[in-house]
């Protein structure tokens, strides 16, 4: 199965219908994130310290800046996945969900037959040829509502009230606006840590307490939203976008790229230029969809 893409994106944020290629490695998103197994090799997915099989019935919950890591067996081809990217603002404002919860509980979502038959929906949409746009972004804000509602159920109330996020520290704070500000240089934590008055295991131990997250995942992170952005934005070569985010060789990005992704970003810049709808910003009235399909 060669790697493929296809975006719709809306107000929400975007879904994709992905196949992929390879292993993804331990990786973080800003957006919530639930992955839902469609066809082929479903693979085994780690999300925090929980292992999920993917399998009919289930879908995978994974919230913002959660680690998470995709592995399929040796020799086993993988299969496709409807991956959905949900803006965090959008779905507070939506859900008037409380500052700092998590939204998932449990990695594990239960999917009822009308849930698992509406996915299989969704991903005939995406295969197929031009759609209402608006009827599809409201069809899928109703899906969204439906996905979180499964989790909220399988969520306890001892559960939700243990995993209410602390605020974070002044000293992480400082942390995360020097690593946002230099995202195109080459990182030092130990820099970083001195920065902010920290020894680099003190710092390494307080930003995984308060983000979820290690340093090194959250900067891969902010590396890949920086790395999307600039392929929607710019035709910048990528060797110079490469070397803008810190990267030695074109090779090492595309790597590094897919390993985070699924796909090159040769293949994510061609969705973006091969785009069947104008207005490509989530925050627009219309929703566009892109495809990437090699």
């Amino acid at each position: 199965m060669t790697e493929s893409i296809r975006l719709f994106r809306g107000r929400f944020g975007h879904v994709s219908l992905l196949n992929v290629c390879s292993n993804l490695v331990t990786h973080a998103h800003p957006e919530l994130h639930m992955i839902i197994w469609v066809a082929g090799a479903p693979g085994q997915m780690t999300v925090g310290s929980d292992t999920v099989d993917l399998e009919p019935g289930i879908a995978v919950g994974i919230n913002s800046f959660q680690p998470h890591a995709h592995v399929f067996a040796e020799h086993e081809t993988p299969g496709s996945f409807l991956a959905f990217y949900i803006d965090l603002e959008w779905l507070t404002a939506r859900r008037k969900l409380p500052a700092g919860a998590p939204v998932f509980a449990s990695p594990a979502i239960p999917l009822s037959p009308f849930l698992s038959e509406s996915a299989q929906h969704f991903t005939d949409l995406l295969s197929g040829g031009e759609e209402d746009y608006e009827l599809i972004a409201y069809e899928l804000e109703r899906y969204i509502d439906h996905l979180i509602d499964a989790a909220d159920a399988a969520r306890s109330a001892k559960t939700s009230a243990e995993n209410v996020r602390l605020a974070r520290d002044f000293r992480i704070r400082k942390a995360i606006a020097l690593m946002e500000a230099n995202v195109g240089e080459r990182v030092c934590f130990d820099k970083v840590a001195r920065s902010v008055g920290l020894s680099r295991p003190h710092f390494f131990a307080l930003f995984k307490e308060h983000m979820n997250v290690t340093p090194n995942v959250y900067w891969n992170t902010l590396r890949i939203a920086e790395a999307r952005r600039c392929l929607q934005s710019s035709d910048e070569p990528l060797i110079s976008l490469a070397y803008s985010l810190g990267f030695t060789s074109q090779g090492n990005f595309s790597r590094f790229f897919r390993e985070h992704t699924g796909v090159r970003p040769t293949v994510y810049r061609s969705a973006l230029s091969e785009s069947l709808h104008g207005g490509s910003d989530p925050q627009d009235s219309e929703p566009s969809r892109e495809r990437l399909c090699p």
